[in-house]
């Protein structure tokens, strides 16, 4: 019985299929502007203190400390320094036949890093998070799972931008609850998620600026999804329905000295209500060939309770500006497009989707998946509206902008011969795994932040940052390759290459990832004290030919001096005794190489950014451990 109900667990905690929702649109805008993803108690004790002017991917390589990382022992504890900075983490695990818990502590404070040319960077913030999971099956045909991610960080200093976000909180809570079967054969499953988002920004604690300004903001997300799913023979259904209430509400203060003054609502207490309703269908020809169909229709509400709400200019600021109210968001969306806004807007998507698997043996698959899958405007891009000293300085969104529609086909694949087992294990003679997906993407109405220039649609010539539809092009690609050879060898290869026209305005697209290749050696073996590993990345980034680099002509977002070609070098390596304890070290940027990454740093708004540099050389060791 006992051995039953661990197998209902570890399949309720890991079966995607055949529960999904096929034509969910998981697209996001071409910058996506926010805070670091959430330390979530699976990747706590082996992560790394994260940096947003430096996009190495450094969460996948290979140590031996991994296997420490990820036992099931009760108890984890990791602790190293990378660079100037340090990151610290205990976790509990604790497991029997029908509960499940997970707690986690994570602590980073990160530090100003030197660049390969030994300028100082003024990088920093301090970062404190917990997260708990529990689970209780209290039978087979059941699942009750709660979870709860807390994280604070706080002087996130934003070297690229004007201001800083000296504080943000983020609190998730997750309810999910399964009745029937851990493999969805027939199961009805229920998802609660609250987000809690408060931030608060400023130019003068951090910094030195001639004009003092702060801005408060909260946001409350509350989403409810109900879905069943039933198999019937060769059919799987999957029928679900959903619910988000979103409240955002974002101030922004001049500091004085008669004191603060309340000047602008940059997302004026902005209400969205979501409803959808979706329905997956697949049939199970045989062993090796399976057809899906996925539709889902979305309906958003949205409400902007303050859009016309009369901000008071204090009287010692008349006489200088000859008005008595600051500029609203009504008034800006009739300065800047001609809208009379209302203080309402609705919309509604279709999503449509079609999937072929192959699967001719259990070594390799292959899928195509055609669809058409829509998007509603975030509110930085639909709600947004925010005046400024200087024209170039303002930021008005379209509230009137219409859903953008990826039209696109996509071939998967993943290849690999009987003696690969995984990277750096393989049976009976060398093994080989390869893969990737080929994407071609025609947008409709694709949603991009642009500047105003009298585009059709817009009033304003003044080159502040507006939002806009424009149709566009994408073509996307990864390629990668794993080989384990003469038993104690691998070899890594990942490729990336995203080409993005906007069709409309025949020019490239903003932020678009320039061609990149990583290669990996890694070397591991076993001792009589436990195991070890040594390994080297070669990461090559190609200059960035095709970017947004004037405010005349574009968005004006990319860099010039960040678009340069360059190749860098890591060596890292792991050691552990017994299971019981191990170290993780390493260089990165071995040759302390001068450079910046093309994708400009996200955690804050920053649409005219200023140029940072990635770290030069940096040496790390972490401390691994569980008992």
């Amino acid at each position: 019985m006992k051995k039953l109900a661990l197998l209902s667990l570890a399949a309720a905690l890991t079966a995607s299929e055949p529960s999904v929702n096929l034509a969910l649109s998981d697209f996001k805008p071409l910058k996506n502007f926010g805070p670091p993803p959430l330390i979530t108690p699976n990747i706590a004790q082996s992560y790394m203190v994260e940096n947003q002017f430096d996009q190495n991917n450094r969460q996948n390589r290979y140590y031996v400390t991994n296997l420490l990382d990820n036992s099931m022992r009760p108890f984890h504890l990791s602790s190293g320094f990378y660079g100037k900075s340090f990151y610290n983490s205990g976790l509990f695990k604790y497991r029997d036949s029908n509960t499940y818990v997970n707690l986690n502590l994570h602590h980073t404070n990160a530090n100003s890093y030197k660049d390969g040319a030994g300028k100082r960077v003024n990088f920093g913030y301090e970062r404190f998070g917990q997260s708990m999971v529990l689970g209780y099956l209290p039978t087979e045909l059941s699942e009750i799972r709660l979870t709860v991610l807390h994280d604070n960080i706080k002087d996130d200093k934003q070297p690229q931008h004007g201001a800083d976000a000296v504080d943000t909180d983020r609190l998730v809570t997750k309810l999910n609850l399964r009745l029937g079967e851990a493999d969805f054969s027939n199961t009805l499953s229920y998802e609660f998620l609250y987000r809690k988002v408060e931030r608060e920004a400023n130019n003068f604690k951090l910094r030195t600026s001639p004009n003092n300004f702060f801005a408060n903001m909260d946001r409350d997300v509350y989403e409810n999804s109900l879905k069943y799913d039933y198999g019937f023979g060769k059919f799987h259904n999957t029928f679900g329905l959903s619910f988000v209430h979103d409240d955002h509400l974002h101030k922004r203060y001049a500091k004085a000295k008669f004191g603060n003054v309340l000047n602008a609502y940059r997302y004026a207490d902005v209400t969205n209500k979501t409803f959808g309703i979706f329905d997956t269908i697949s049939y199970k020809f045989d062993d090796f060939h399976k057809l899906s169909f996925g539709l889902e229709y979305l309906y958003n509400d949205a409400k902007v309770g303050k859009y016309n709400a009369k901000l008071a200019v204090p009287k010692p600021m008349q006489m200088m500006t000859g008005k008595k109210f600051f500029p609203n968001a009504k008034n800006l969306w009739k300065q800047y497009y001609g809208i009379d806004f209302d203080g309402s807007v609705d919309d509604d998507i279709l999503n449509l989707a079609l999937k072929y698997d192959f699967t001719p043996n259990s070594l390799d698959t292959y899928s195509l998946e055609i669809a058409r899958k829509g998007r509603f405007a975030e509110n930085l891009e639909r709600f947004s509206a925010l005046f400024a000293p200087n024209p170039a300085g303002f930021f008005v969104a379209n509230p009137l902008l219409k859903p953008e529609y990826h039209n696109y086909a996509k071939l998967s694949f993943d290849i690999r011969n009987e003696a690969y087992k995984g990277y750096l294990n393989s049976l009976n003679g060398d093994g080989l795994n390869f893969g990737g997906y080929l994407m071609i993407d025609k947008v409709d109405n694709l949603i991009i932040l642009d500047r105003a220039r009298g585009q059709n649609g817009v009033k304003a010539k003044n080159l502040g940052v507006i939002s806009r539809n424009v149709d566009a092009l994408i073509l996307s690609s990864h390629l990668y390759a794993n080989y384990n050879f003469a038993q104690n060898y691998a070899l890594n290869l990942g490729l990336y290459y995203t080409y993005a026209e906007n069709e409309t305005d025949n020019r490239p697209l903003y932020q678009i990832r320039p061609f990149e290749a990583n290669l990996g050696l890694d070397y591991m073996d076993y001792a009589s004290f436990g195991s070890y590993n040594i390994g080297v990345n070669f990461r090559y980034v190609g200059k960035q030919t095709r970017g947004d680099f004037d405010k005349k002509t574009g968005l004006g977002i990319d860099l010039k001096e960040a678009s340069k070609e360059f190749f860098t070098t890591d060596i890292y390596a792991g050691i552990e005794f017994k299971n019981k304890v191990g170290v993780r070290l390493g260089v990165n940027n071995l040759f302390d190489k001068e450079y910046a990454e093309f994708i400009s740093g996200s955690h804050v708004e920053a649409v005219a950014p200023n140029l940072v540099n990635a770290p030069g050389r940096t040496f790390y060791l972490s401390v691994h451990a569980n008992f």
